[in-house]
């Protein structure tokens, strides 16, 4: 093990990072306060729903108390204009080049053009008390509640239309909805429930027994939890996104929380106390209240900001608009546990200690009747490499499941882990030999899977598209071919790019005839997710000097490389090398 990394888990131990086979270091506790209270504006009367623009600069406002929306110039602190709304407008959401307004009473909602107009006919009824709308939009859609009617609604959000709906538990409040659009977190207020519902397969997945009263949610940056606030306890409490349970609470808030923001990097939540004056903001790492700020009259809605840093507060009855500003953006010093010479280098410079990483591909089942790819020779492999960090084909919500599975029994019953046996026969029995840090990396969900599997077999018997699924199984032969003209599953044949030409004749095809319907399930969009997570580990520790073993199934092998071909902060290590070493002990 070169000195870099020997200096790179020094400076984990220093920052409190566990690896597998480690004690837990003492929490560190830390002092500094978050944030701090930026701009006041006066907005009108009972603001609720914000939305901003796409450069930022400008935040619109539902005055339900007014029937307008204030239109704001953040850099001014000031409204500069109002357009009229209907009857008590909650929220408003992009739909096209115009806007989609929630009316609370009026059971409905009605379109506004470009320029804050109301748009005549366009108005779609969708039951008792419409309020606000999700964060966010997945792929063309965004989703509100129908408080009294029981209903989440899916919209369109280029023309507006609420396109179809589904049963939620009693009296919904606002949703949250993953990355992918695989699932939508409903709180229920009446019922203390938290409704799960798969909105690729439109079915309720779970019904969480939550807390009393939970009025809104939000997901953590890393799509592993679900944060909901709790009106009736003064709590939040954490649900796994895979498994739907339960996994700890917070107590301590204040007066009747109410909904919650997790902006950034996902380090602090920010709970707005509606039965008072404050916000909570709460240490994500530590699990525990920081910080509870004067915001002003029964704080109401909490919405981020783009630049994904501040976070912006709508108070009812004091009818203004809050900023809230990370305290680091003033220039004042973050307090660090990384003060140690050997912490530094978790910043160091990418370019003097660029990590190293060595991409194997998997072939799964194949391992366990392979005899040159056994899972043998993928134990002699991993030892061979010994890398610092392995990022693993596991979704980061099903991680610690797995995990605490194997330390209390060494059995893992987490389903979709259990799939891998390079993982239940290679990964957790190394942890106890070799010193690593496991990161899950896998975008897979699982109502993304049912989806696509019922897709390909309904297109595979459909008359009209028997062409098309012809053509694609062609390519699959062709590919197949290819993949048996080279050395069968030998590991120096699957570690060549010719053997990810070979793949890409089948994927190539898939991905044209299917991609676009399958939405998350689509080969380029399963890629870009995995991806995605890869990249925020490298970025996360980029100049540590540090090893990373990379393990997807052999077929994901060519888009990685190709991406990590573009990073100038890593090098590439073959894979044929530590074959050499291995064959030759």
């Amino acid at each position: 093990m070169t000195w870099n990394r020997v200096r790179g888990r020094l400076a984990l131990a220093a920052l409190g990072v566990v690896l597998p086979g480690c004690s837990e270091p003492d929490a560190v506790a830390e002092s500094r306060e978050p944030y701090r209270v930026g701009a006041t504006i006066e907005v009108g009367a009972a603001p609720h729903g914000i939305r901003f623009s796409a450069d930022g600069d400008t935040a619109y406002i539902a005055l339900s108390g007014d029937g307008q929306i204030a239109v704001v110039d953040l850099a001014a602190g000031a409204v500069v204009a109002h357009w009229e709304a209907g009857d008590t407008p909650l929220d408003l959401v992009r739909v096209g080049d115009g806007w989609l307004v929630s009316q609370f009473r009026d059971s409905t909602l009605i379109k506004l053009d470009p320029d804050g107009a109301v748009v005549p006919g366009a108005v779609w009824n969708v039951g008792s008390g419409p309020s606000l709308f999700s964060p966010g939009e997945v792929r063309g859609e965004t989703w509100i509640t129908s408080e009294f009617a029981d209903l989440l609604w899916v919209v369109d959000t280029e023309t507006g239309v609420p396109v179809r709906s589904h049963a939620t538990g009693d009296r919904p409040y606002p949703a949250d909805v993953m990355w992918d659009g695989s699932h939508a977190f409903v709180p229920n207020l009446d019922a203390g429930t938290v409704s799960v519902i798969d909105l690729l397969n439109m079915e309720t997945d779970a019904t969480v027994d939550a807390c009393p009263g939970p009025p809104g949610g939000a997901l953590t940056p890393d799509q592993v939890t679900y944060v909901v606030a709790c009106g009736g306890s003064e709590e939040l409490v954490f649900v796994n996104t895979a498994s739907f349970a339960v996994t700890g609470r917070i107590p301590g808030l204040g007066p009747r929380p109410f909904s919650v923001v997790v902006p950034g990097d996902g380090r602090y939540a920010v709970v707005n106390n509606a039965g008072g004056s404050t916000v909570s903001v709460v240490d994500m790492e530590a699990r525990a209240v920081v910080q509870t700020i004067e915001v002003g009259q029964q704080p109401i809605v909490l919405r981020a900001h783009p630049d994904g840093e501040r976070v912006f507060v709508a108070n009812e009855l004091s009818g203004t608009l809050v900023e809230l500003v990370p305290i680091a953006e003033t220039g004042d010093a973050r307090s660090s546990t990384a003060a140690s010479g050997e912490a530094a280098i978790v910043a160091g410079d990418a370019a003097d200690n660029p990590n190293e990483i060595v991409v194997l591909g998997m072939i799964h089942g194949g391992h366990t009747t392979s005899e040159v790819f056994s899972l043998e020779v993928v134990r002699n492999l991993v030892r061979e490499i010994d890398s610092d960090y392995w990022l693993t084909e596991i979704p980061p919500n099903r991680w610690d499941r797995a995990w605490a599975e194997y330390q209390a029994s060494g059995i893992v019953a987490e389903p979709r882990t259990r799939l891998f046996p390079e993982y239940m026969e290679a990964l957790f029995p190394l942890t106890r030999e070799l010193d690593f840090e496991v990161i899950p990396t896998a975008g897979w969900t699982e109502p993304m899977s049912d989806f696509r599997a019922a897709y390909l077999d309904a297109y595979s018997r459909d008359p009209e598209r028997a062409e098309a699924w012809a053509e694609y199984q062609a390519a699959a032969a062709a590919s197949a071919e290819a993949l048996a003209a080279g050395a069968g599953d030998d590991p120096r044949w699957i570690h060549t790019d010719a053997y990810d030409e070979a793949y890409d004749i089948r994927m190539q095809v898939y991905a044209r005839l299917f991609d676009d319907e399958l939405g998350p399930g689509g080969w380029d969009a399963i890629n870009a997710s995995h991806w995605a997570n890869i990249e925020r580990a490298l970025d996360r520790h980029r100049g540590q000097g540090a090893r990373f073993l990379l393990t997807y199934g052999a077929g994901h092998k060519g888009p990685f490389l190709r991406e990590l071909r573009r990073r100038d902060d890593i090098v590439l290590l073959e894979v044929a090398p530590f074959l050499d070493r291995m064959e030759n002990r």
